[in-house]
């Protein structure tokens, strides 16, 4: 018995013994460690609890976790002592330092966002390390385009320009010529009269005559002929302002009246009208018998389309006269002109015509 107790003793001192040993092993672990410096993104990592010490009392002192670099270490969490003295808490692992923050982010055109630091891993101790800097604003938007200038309107269109450079040219006796590319012809049988060209037509003025013609036109001419004019007219009797020539084969001598002076040509019945330039024409046909004309003295029809209310400008389109005597049976033969023309008959006047002809 004194055996068996001396062997208890004994080995409740031997336990004893150890036990002591082993609280100071913990007493060395679990001392204080130097507190882990802050990670720079992370909060330093807290050590393990404290164990309870064994039966002596108070187990290791909190040992604090990660190492100075840690940022953001797992804390490890110190085994408890256990009642029979147990071992002192494990030290916790340095916490991972948190990640680096990320670069500021380049400028540039529109400049990207700078890449974030790397969160530091996820510990207890060290939070997230923080994002690197928003990148910088990216550069200004270029200048819009300039807009187009407005295209410049279209010119107008030039009339055509009198060019003749001919000096006005006086007629007072019977004469056929050439001035400013037309033909003009000048004819009478008594009194007084003369006709002066002019670069852009003709005058004419007469007294006390018994036939007097004054006109300017294109010789032949042609069926299609177009003229355009203006006339200061002032007849004192008999007279016509018309668009006046002949043809040959047959014979006939026409009028185109647009006005006249006291008496409205050639009397008679109309054979029918034509609309032509804006108005209307009485269609007459009337012969002469050993009259003058271009062949000497002739026997010859004259063909008539006679304006129903007079005018002193405008257009005369000659194919439209000539159509409209076709269909009633007044043929022409070959054309000998087309020509503006004033006469009078035993009358006296004036009369200054501006025209052209295409």
């Amino acid at each position: 018995m004194q055996t068996t107790r001396v062997r208890s003793m004994k080995g409740a001192s031997i336990s004893l013994l150890l036990f002591a040993l082993c609280a100071c092993t913990a007493a060395d672990d679990g001392g204080a460690g130097n507190s882990g410096g802050r990670g720079g993104g992370g909060s330093s990592a807290i050590g393990g609890s404290a164990g309870n010490a064994g039966i002596t009392g108070n187990g290791g002192a909190n040992g604090f976790g990660g190492s100075a670099s840690g940022a953001s270490g797992s804390s490890g969490a110190g085994s408890g002592g256990s009642p029979t003295g147990g071992a002192a808490g494990i030290s916790g692992s340095a916490g991972t330092s948190g990640g680096d923050a990320g670069s500021d982010g380049n400028g540039g055109n529109g400049g990207n966002a700078g890449s974030g630091g790397d969160a530091g891993t996820a510990g207890a101790g060290g939070t997230n390390g923080s994002g690197g800097s928003t990148g910088g604003s990216g550069g200004s938007t270029g200048g819009t385009n300039g807009s187009a200038g407005t295209t410049g309107g279209t010119g107008a269109t030039g009339g055509t320009g009198n060019t003749c450079t001919e000096p006005e040219k006086s007629i007072c006796n019977n004469e056929t010529g050439r001035h400013c590319g037309y033909t003009y012809e000048y004819w009478k049988d008594q009194g007084t009269g003369c006709l002066v060209n002019k670069s852009d037509g003709f005058s004419v003025n007469w007294s006390n005559i018994n036939n007097l013609l004054g006109r300017k036109g294109i010789r032949p001419g042609s069926t299609n002929q177009i003229v355009t004019y203006n006339a200061n007219y002032q007849p004192n009797g008999n007279s016509y302002l018309c668009v006046y020539g002949w043809t040959k084969n047959p014979l006939v001598e026409y009028y185109i009246v647009d006005s006249w002076g006291s008496w409205r040509p050639p009397g008679g019945t109309s054979m029918g009208t034509v609309s032509a330039d804006g108005g209307t024409y009485d269609i007459y046909r009337t012969q002469r018998v050993d009259q003058p004309s271009i062949e000497g003295t002739k026997t010859f029809y004259q063909y008539w389309s006679v304006r129903t209310q007079k005018r002193t400008s405008g257009t005369i389109t000659a194919a439209t006269h000539f159509n409209a005597w076709a269909g009633h049976g007044m043929n022409m033969g070959s054309l000998y002109e087309v020509s503006m023309t004033v006469e009078g008959y035993q009358s006296s006047g004036t009369a200054d015509v501006s025209f052209s002809m295409r």
